[in-house]
């Protein structure tokens, strides 16, 4: 058999604590959101019950952890995700600890995030997954950085960071953005010859091609249904091969958020409040057209190539509806991007798109907006013990199926 699916539980750390006429008396959730309205006193040891949900994942059966880095919002309270890895470090034993990932161009010397993530793959007894991102819009803004020259230095970035894993040390680097005398790094990561690296992107070829040549995982960071996800699942086929590899599910994954109640009526109505939140309010300013002001794209903001951005202007629809305008539950769930129900309707409705999507990686956001932790355990418990066997066995086979050469490998 191939190997199945790898599921992952995914914790944006959203604010839970808004006032109740945030949507009234704020254009956004991003950037500009006055930091008064975050309550010190409700927050408090509110990262540590996340944390502590993440390592829940772990002890019920989830193959890792996923994190990620934002700043200066209310979707996701991680600014220093390695912080927080490091803390799952002493708190897990088995699951994969995924950082998707450290920001470069906002890190300054690539040297360090290279430094950090051996520390933690020590640390977690070669458990990270070292994911690595340009960022998008927002921190262009946040942290004041041109947007123009960031793909080169992105790129340029990766590169000293894998040399420093895989090169006799001390050596020079003799990079147009990062020159350096002495890459030496101490200590060195478990893994060998590294980490295994993924970088997300939104459909942009540069992307695709980059990672294709240094042989990375892709990860489609846009919310999109199974079958958007596999026309990009064929271009990336297509960029592989030019490269003398092709394409097997291990090489891509997609994000999507999941409640699992034990009925559909039932996980609606315990989810109803969290997926609203989620929608209206961190979403507000990035996936919400309505009543907001978008701080995440805009014309001259985006880092990436020109090709890439012109498809997404091409394809976009000044003021059209984004996933956080779905008015009720049935415009929700068409979209496939939130799947709310039974353990049955999950299933079905995740194993569907894997048939079209044929990704063999899910990054499952189960905490939304100001669910309660219990609601939300409950969930990745439904999930993990009734979902998740099914899913994998028969992901196995329709893999298998797709990419016989991977199951004779496998043999």
């Amino acid at each position: 058999m191939a190997k199945p699916v790898q599921l992952f539980a995914w914790h944006f750390m959203s604010y839970p604590y808004l006032p109740d006429d945030f949507d009234k008396t704020q254009e956004t959730g991003w950037i500009t959101v006055p930091n008064e309205l975050y309550d010190k006193e409700k927050s408090r040891g509110l990262l540590n019950e996340y944390i502590d949900q993440l390592a829940y994942a772990d002890t019920i059966g989830f193959d890792g952890m996923v994190l990620n880095e934002h700043h200066q919002n209310i979707y996701g309270l991680m600014p220093s995700p390695n912080l927080l890895a490091a803390a799952l470090t002493q708190k897990t034993k088995h699951g994969k600890i995924v950082v998707l990932g450290n920001l470069l161009p906002l890190h300054g010397n690539p040297l360090r995030v290279a430094e950090e993530y051996a520390m933690l793959d020590n640390m977690s007894d070669g458990r990270v997954v070292a994911g690595l991102a340009p960022g998008g819009g927002q921190e262009t803004f946040n942290y004041n950085v041109s947007a123009a020259g960031q793909r080169e230095q992105f790129w340029e970035a990766i590169d000293l960071i894998t040399d420093a894993w895989t090169k006799d040390g001390p050596f020079v680097f003799e990079g147009k953005h990062y020159p350096l005398r002495y890459v030496n790094p101490w200590p060195q990561p478990q893994q060998r010859p590294h980490p295994e690296i993924w970088v997300p992107g939104a459909r942009s070829p540069d992307t695709m091609h980059n990672v294709a040549r240094r042989g990375f995982c892709y990860f489609l960071s846009s919310r999109v249904a199974g079958g958007e996800v596999a026309k990009v699942r064929e271009t990336f086929d297509g960029v592989l091969k030019q490269y003398g590899s092709r394409y097997e599910p291990s090489r891509m994954g997609m994000l999507m958020s999941v409640h699992v109640g034990e009925t559909d009526e039932k996980a609606k109505a315990e989810s109803h409040e969290g997926v609203w939140y989620f929608l209206k309010y961190c979403l507000k300013g990035h996936l919400r057209s309505e009543k907001g002001r978008s701080l995440t794209m805009g014309a001259g903001i985006p880092n990436m190539d020109s090709p890439g951005y012109r498809k997404i202007l091409e394809a976009t629809k000044p003021g059209g509806a984004m996933l956080g305008d779905a008015r009720d539950w049935d415009e929700l769930l068409k979209t496939q991007s939130i799947i709310v129900g039974s353990p049955d309707t999950v299933y079905k409705q995740i194993m569907g798109i894997l048939e079209q999507a044929q990704v063999g990686t899910l990054l499952i956001q189960f905490h939304m907006g100001n669910m309660p932790d219990a609601i939300a355990r409950n969930s990745m418990r439904l999930f993990a013990e009734e979902v998740a066997p099914r899913l994998r066995k028969d992901s196995a086979a329709l893999f298998a199926s797709e990419y016989p050469e991977l199951a004779d490998e496998m043999a």
